[in-house]
């Protein structure tokens, strides 16, 4: 269902998927060269393929945890979407997101702008509404997701390669970071 915002421009059609039937995410490729789908079946069936960048994934998940937490309650998750279509209905990267919660009807939505559009505009390209329990299972799933990356160098944050890692912090003097065996030692 196509949504035509207040202002009526030309640019500010809002695709409303309504509710989410199903909504989970994938990371394709390996550590380091991946690419990560948000991938959502809308109440009417209607399918959006959304492209993220890790660190993307990583504002969603942390968002959603604060979210779940300040609801309080024990949510049980739902699971991944069995069959998804070749081809999505909406497909795009994602430039950022606004997430809100609706008291309502006790959902969560979700407001994604596509990198495309332009930063003052304020309606979004898709807009969808997602259960707690779909919450869950996604925050379940994008946690998995961020940690099945390559890992992180204990003294910078940075990703390491298994190829090496030329951590900061070493000042350059040594591809791999200083052992802190001897710190737990003392």
């Amino acid at each position: 269902m196509l949504l035509t915002a207040a202002n009526g421009g030309p640019n500010t059609m809002t695709a409303d998927l309504g509710t989410a039937q199903a909504i989970d995410a994938r990371a394709h490729g390996e550590p380091g060269k991946r690419t990560f789908q948000l991938r959502i079946i809308g109440s009417n069936s209607e399918s959006a393929s959304l492209w993220l960048e890790k660190q993307q994934l990583q504002a969603l998940s942390l968002a959603l945890t604060q979210l779940l937490s300040q609801l309080g309650g024990r949510v049980s998750a739902t699971g991944d979407i069995a069959s998804f279509p070749e081809g999505a209905d909406h497909d795009f990267r994602v430039g950022r997101m606004n997430i809100g919660f609706d008291t309502s009807n006790k959902t969560v939505v979700l407001q994604i702008f596509s990198i495309a559009r332009e930063e003052d505009d304020d309606d979004p390209d898709l807009m969808v509404r997602v259960t707690e329990g779909h919450c869950a299972a996604l925050n379940g799933r994008l946690q998995d997701i961020i940690i099945s990356g390559r890992p992180l160098c204990p003294l910078c944050a940075a990703p390491m390669d298994p190829e090496g890692h030329m951590c900061v912090r070493t000042n350059g003097h040594s591809e791999e970071p200083i052992p802190t065996d001897h710190l737990e030692d003392e």
